[in-house]
């Protein structure tokens, strides 16, 4: 079986599928396209790495490798496209190829829907409403809101299966106990205004207040940093906050085993959030919005982590202030969540799962059903 797995620019959040597809499938059956450049900012956050797999083909960059890709897009057995190449798409579907189409919101808030009075968007809609159709069309929702907003538009007669971001594990995984001092917050991004780091710092403040050695750090850089730099300086003691540039994967990484909190405020712009994944799996207790695609699909409330309303920074600041008082909730969580992405949604299990499905589906046998996490149906 020959699998291409097709995505816009080259992602940390990706590779770890795809190397899961590619030892399953054998690496000459398998090739990863990115079909763009990727952009400086995203390069300095470790977005682009220098992976020299002979089943990496960068698309957007090469002109060979755009030839190679045109070729597996066409002969390939299943595509796994997570870019909008609908009429590609369409081009497969006509000839009786299976595609699996993999995305997030497209009608992310607060426009949402409306956009569909856009003549742009329209067409986009009714096309995928036309893909959605054929029998060789699968929809993979990267979250729950990705499920819903896109059922408002086609039907997909059973072919939608639940889908995400699948971050690599650590080998082995960091075992956290009480071992670091204090009482340590993180946030890691792009300031953005629909990052809502601005709930962050007004919750943490009121932490302040019982917990006056929490320390606060925020890493990132964007066009909200000196509004959130001011904030910061109105909210929040002198000493009790850290602004960082943009770091490494690998240094966020190692951050997040040296925190005892990662907090995502993020509001409904955030179709997924892969740094949940990442936070859970390094041993972070995790507070996320409800709205954000990661949180409504992984984090179970008071089980696996804590969940608020995105903007609501007083219920965000009583959520702070019980895991700080409660450290047996806090352990918890923290190993609960670290559970979660190691047996329901890492990356090895995601491309097993995915495998298999197709696998059967070509064979015409009877598909394998899953009851929760990837490729179980919606």
């Amino acid at each position: 079986m020959r699998i291409v797995q097709v995505t816009n620019i080259m992602s940390h959040h990706q590779l770890p599928l795809a190397r899961g597809i590619a030892e399953l499938v054998g690496k000459g059956n398998f090739r990863f396209v990115t079909t763009q450049a990727t952009d400086e900012e995203r390069r300095a956050m470790g977005w682009n790495p220098e992976e020299n797999d002979p089943w990496i083909l960068r698309a957007g960059e090469d002109e060979a490798d755009r030839a190679h890709f045109e070729h597996w897009w066409n002969n390939a057995d299943i595509v796994l496209c997570g870019d909008r190449l609908l009429e590609k798409i369409n081009n497969r579907l006509a000839h009786g190829k299976p595609v699996f189409y993999m995305s997030e919101r497209w009608w992310k808030p607060p426009i949402g829907s409306a956009r569909l009075f856009h003549p742009g968007f329209a067409r986009m809609a009714y096309r995928f409403r036309q893909l959605a159709a054929s029998p060789y069309f699968h929809f993979l929702p990267i979250g729950d809101y990705s499920a819903e907003d896109m059922k408002r538009i086609a039907s997909f007669k059973s072919r939608r299966w639940r889908w995400g971001y699948f971050t690599a594990l650590p080998d082995p995984l960091p075992q956290r106990g009480n071992d670091l001092q204090g009482f340590r917050v993180m946030w890691a991004g792009r300031m953005l205004g629909w990052k809502r780091v601005d709930t962050l710092i007004k919750g943490f403040s009121r932490l302040l207040d019982e917990r006056p050695d929490a320390t606060l750090t925020l890493v990132g850089d964007g066009p909200e940093r000196e509004k959130l730099a001011n904030l910061a300086r109105r909210q929040l003691a002198p000493g009790s906050y850290l602004f960082l540039p943009p770091q490494p994967v690998s240094v966020i990484l190692e951050m997040m085993r040296q925190h005892h909190v990662y907090v995502l405020p993020s509001n409904a712009y955030e179709g997924w959030g892969a740094v949940v994944n990442e936070a859970m799996s390094e041993g972070c207790a995790v507070i996320a919005s409800d709205t954000a695609g990661a949180a409504k699909s992984m984090i179970k409330h008071m089980a696996n982590g804590l969940l608020f309303h995105a903007g609501e920074w007083n219920k965000l600041s009583e959520l702070l202030i019980l895991v700080n008082r409660d450290e047996t909730l806090r352990l918890k969580l923290a190993r609960e969540g670290q559970q979660t992405i190691a047996e329901c949604w890492s990356p090895d299990l995601a491309a097993h799962r995915f495998v298999s499905f197709c696998e059967a589906m070509l064979g015409g046998n009877p598909l394998p059903v899953f009851e929760s996490g990837p490729m179980s149906p919606l």
